[in-house]
């Protein structure tokens, strides 16, 4: 009996010691999947992280608001980063407290204005703050839109283009109907060099000064009908490699405390000012070497020399009452040059808008003469405003929707005493030619700043209770 009795024990420890292991072995499966899953999340939430920066980078999102939009999300998704932006460089950094270890990423990307992408990435990035979609459905969906052609074929693009040099003409370089006419080919002629120029990574290099150099020598042999202003012609010819963009860009990094990058635009966009005067220089200098005479009325920024109006009405300049038509339909082309889809409600309020910021620009400047900062500031103060409260109360991209109204200010304050003042020195020998081009990027730089001024002042009216969930979503400049 004591022996069948010991037998049942050991069986019963037998079965006892099996069901605990078996236990512990469930545990540790449950404990390796658990861990396995999470790990899994976590790298799909720092591979979401990347692409929204890489395609931000790519579409042209505000640089001085890419680090905190970043550091936004990822304390959406729980996940700790430091990241540092550059110009076309982003270096995200991934903490692991409970390892003490880090994960450094760089990304490298060029970055080009396409308002329809970035309009649908912003929707992307909207969506999953928000919790409406899972990060593998973003990522897959970030990865299908980088991917994606261009919205508008290059036949397109140069139409575009030669509306944009057309409308600008008169509106802000005093040319005539005649100018309008005569510059569109050339307008159209620099968005296929634009986009042929970026496959070739050794022309895209000197692509401003050489075409800056083209359109000033036939300018010069156009303005010698005396019915062409060189003037109006060479400026609204260039109108779309202005550096607008670069340097109100430099300006809200600067305001923003992201000096390094904004010290690397600014001073680009001061250089770049002078490659296009040199370039424009060179063109006219080759014109009076080669014909043998000098450029009629080079130094005329007025274009009153050039127009006659004893010729006919197309050689006047227009009437104000023509910028109902040429500011809304440079705004229309500027944004589809941008990629901005045609049928989209957001290309109409990118038209209002920017007329809107026009009107206010140019009655400013009738007040203050002269200042191109102050009317710069008050227009882009209401184009601030409208975009903002208009994000703000219908969940819209205001940054989408303020972009052309914001470019449009950068010709109207260089309009008067230009690049054409460093190009008129230049031609006739003078040595204080380039002191002249400082001049004239220091004018854009002072642009910029009003620019910058205004749209702080309309951000901070529009949101004006910091809230850590409403600065997740604000994506304005």
């Amino acid at each position: 009996m004591r022996e069948k009795e010991r037998e049942r024990e050991r069986q019963q420890r037998e079965r006892e010691a099996r069901e605990r292991e078996r236990k512990e072995r469930k545990k540790r499966k449950k404990a390796e999947i658990y861990i396995t899953r999470h790990v899994a999340k976590i790298i799909q939430r720092q591979e979401f992280l990347m692409k929204l920066a890489r395609a931000m980078m790519m579409f042209g999102a505000p640089a001085h608001r890419l680090q905190a939009q970043i550091k936004a999300t990822a304390n959406v998704l729980d996940v700790e980063l430091s990241c540092m932006y550059l110009p076309d460089v982003f270096l995200i950094s991934f903490d692991d407290p409970t390892t003490g270890t880090s994960l450094i990423k760089f990304i490298r990307q060029g970055s080009a204005l396409d308002l329809g992408k970035l309009r649908d990435a912003y929707g992307v990035y909207w969506k999953v703050i928000h919790d409406d979609i899972s990060v593998s459905v973003a990522s897959k969906t970030l990865d299908a839109l980088m991917r994606a052609p261009p919205h508008y074929r290059t036949w397109q693009l140069m139409i575009m283009g030669g509306f944009c040099s057309s409308s600008i003409c008169c509106v802000s370089f005093n040319g005539s109907f005649l100018d309008s006419i005569v510059v569109f080919p050339l307008g159209a002629f620099l968005v296929l060099l634009q986009i042929l120029s970026v496959r070739n990574e050794l022309y895209s290099n000197v692509f401003e000064i050489t075409i800056a150099t083209l359109f000033s020598f036939i300018c010069g042999g156009l303005a010698a009908t005396q019915r062409i202003c060189y003037s109006a012609v060479t400026s609204g010819s260039i109108v779309l490699i202005l550096p607008g963009f670069i340097v109100l860009s430099g300006a809200l990094e600067i305001l923003s405390r992201n000096i390094v990058a904004g010290s690397v635009r600014m001073f680009y966009a001061v250089v770049y000012c002078l490659f296009l005067g040199f370039g424009l220089a060179m063109g006219a200098q080759a014109y009076q070497k080669i014909v043998g005479q000098e450029i009629f009325a080079l130094d005329d920024v007025t274009c009153s020399r050039s127009h006659n109006p004893d010729l006919g009405w197309w050689q006047k300049q227009p009437s104000g009452w023509w910028a109902f038509l040429t500011v809304p339909l440079f705004s229309l082309s500027l944004s589809m040059r941008n990629q901005a889809p045609f049928w989209r409600k957001e290309t109409a309020l990118l038209v209002g808008v920017a007329s809107a910021g026009w009107v206010v620009n140019h009655f400013v400047s009738q007040r203050f003469t002269a200042q191109s900062d102050i009317s710069a500031a008050f227009g882009a103060f209401t184009v601030g405003i409208v975009a903002n409260m208009y994000a703000r109360f219908l969940r819209g991209n205001a940054f989408v929707i303020m972009i052309t109204g914001i470019l449009f200010q950068v010709p109207s304050g260089l309009g008067q005493n230009g690049l054409l003042a460093f190009v008129s020195q230049q031609s006739s020998g003078s040595g204080s030619s380039y002191v002249s081009g400082f001049q004239t990027a220091l004018q854009l730089v002072s642009v910029a700043i009003g620019l910058t001024v205004g749209l702080g002042i309309a951000l901070f009216l529009a949101h004006p209770i910091p809230s850590r969930r409403r600065a997740a979503g604000v994506f304005s400049m």
